[in-house]
């Protein structure tokens, strides 16, 4: 029988599974990614934890108790959530339940995840080619060891259920239901409403608020009652470090930005692998015109979510900002490789993260050149924004850029194509 208090049971697919277009040796990822990434954290205490997966056990009693005896008993449990297998996101829910802390999420970078768990924070990782294997290892072994040393709360569904609890509303279970079936409707409306609803019901429960400032800030830009329920959730659970972030987010979008760079820095003491938190900081630092800082802020996050095209893209920006030119040289194949994963974002229906994965994918066709492709996949990005911000932001980012028609072509013409679709969606934006 192993010691639960030195187990880290992995959850995940075995086998060879499709996960979109793709077919993946998940049995390969354990033996070459997480089995060696697990053996170099190290406990609080000192000492090593010891990966287990009920398929690799050879016990007499039924797999099945095995795994609920590892969900319940682990010190750790690390849930990879790639092809958002069904066994697996039932395991991660029976884990939930169980624990309140002790849990990190995986997801290799062109994973799609369902907004009813988008809020939940999920590390992105790559199993090839071998450098990018190995950062995975490094990110693995340093979330671990972070997280068992800081052993922070990490399990947002308890807490809300506590809250439920302690504040029983009849009603509240249903308009959650409500907006959970509107969202997949991709009924933005009724979503915000009837989450409005519920909170109105049970004011205490932090996923809620997070999950309708959210809204708000995504599908018609309310910053301000965005920033309400994300200072509510941040009362309510001081630990929560996503309700820090979106808070961080949304004061830096109303201006406060001493208060935002307070709320990011936060976050990212709560939970240091935060890569949007850190991506966030740099946006700030950014507006605030500390250039260096933002670089480094930016840089991290690269670091820390093992390339992700919009701190990697924000940081080559203000680097060519200050240098005056831009130099490809030490991230190309890190460009290569976030292009590949944006190019299938985008052919997702509907695509994914839009605009921002086509404005990204334009961005690097422009560092490479290409006057068409950038302005094609800028123009498709158009389409999918909902809010002023949204061409603003990468405006912003691209007058960054030194003016070379030469090393930038189509430039100013794609930064007047996001100044009119500004005007377009700030005259359409509604009077509040």
């Amino acid at each position: 029988m192993p010691s639960y208090a030195e187990t880290c049971f992995v959850v995940m697919p075995f086998g060879t599974k499709k996960a979109g277009r793709r077919t993946i040796d998940f049995d390969a990822i354990y033996d070459r990614i997480f089995l060696p990434a697990i053996g170099n954290a190290t406990l609080p205490g000192g000492g090593k934890i010891t990966a287990r997966r009920t398929d690799k056990d050879f016990f007499t009693s039924d797999i099945t108790t095995d795994m609920f005896r590892y969900l319940e008993y682990s010190r750790f449990v690390l849930c990879d959530i790639t092809g958002l297998n069904p066994n697996v996101l039932y395991e991660l829910g029976v884990r939930h339940r169980a624990r309140q802390s002790g849990t990190a999420i995986f997801r290799q970078v062109d994973v799609k995840l369902p907004f009813d768990i988008a809020h939940i924070k999920a590390f992105p990782y790559e199993y090839k080619p071998a450098n990018s294997a190995a950062q995975s290892r490094e990110l693995i072994t340093r979330v671990l060891t972070e997280s068992l040393r800081e052993d922070r709360t990490d399990n947002i569904v308890g807490l809300a259920l506590q809250q439920e609890q302690q504040h029983p509303k009849p009603d509240v279970e249903q308009l959650l239901k409500d907006s959970e079936n509107a969202m997949r409707n991709e009924d933005w409306t009724g979503a915000i409403n009837s989450l409005r609803q519920a909170v109105r019901g049970n004011p205490g429960n932090p996923m809620s608020r997070v999950k309708l400032g959210i809204l708000l800030k995504e599908h018609g830009a309310q910053w301000k009652e965005a920033f309400e329920h994300f200072n509510a959730a941040v009362e309510t659970s001081p630990d929560y470090a996503d309700a820090h972030r979106e808070k961080g987010i949304a004061e830096g979008k109303l201006g406060r930005t001493a208060d935002a760079e307070r709320s990011l820095n936060q976050a990212i003491a709560l939970n240091p692998g935060d890569f949007d938190a850190l991506a966030s900081l740099g946006g700030i630092l950014k507006r605030k015109g500390d250039m260096s800082a933002a670089s480094e802020s930016y840089r991290a996050s690269v670091r820390v979510s093992g390339g992700h095209s919009y701190p990697l893209l924000n940081a080559l920006t203000i680097e060519a900002h200050c240098r005056g030119v831009l130099d490809l040289t030490s991230d190309g194949l890190s460009l290569a490789r976030a292009e590949r994963s944006l190019k299938l974002q985008v052919q997702d229906n509907p695509p994914y993260n839009a605009p921002w994965s086509f404005f990204d994918l334009a961005q690097i066709r422009l560092f490479q050149g290409d006057h068409e492709g950038f302005l094609k996949n800028l123009q498709r990005g158009v389409i999918f924004c909902g809010a002023d911000f949204m061409p603003r932001t990468f405006r912003e980012t691209l007058e960054l850029l030194p003016k070379d028609p030469k090393a930038f072509p189509g430039l100013d013409e794609g930064i007047q194509i996001l100044k009119r679709a500004e005007a377009e969606l700030e005259r359409a934006q509604p009077v509040p």
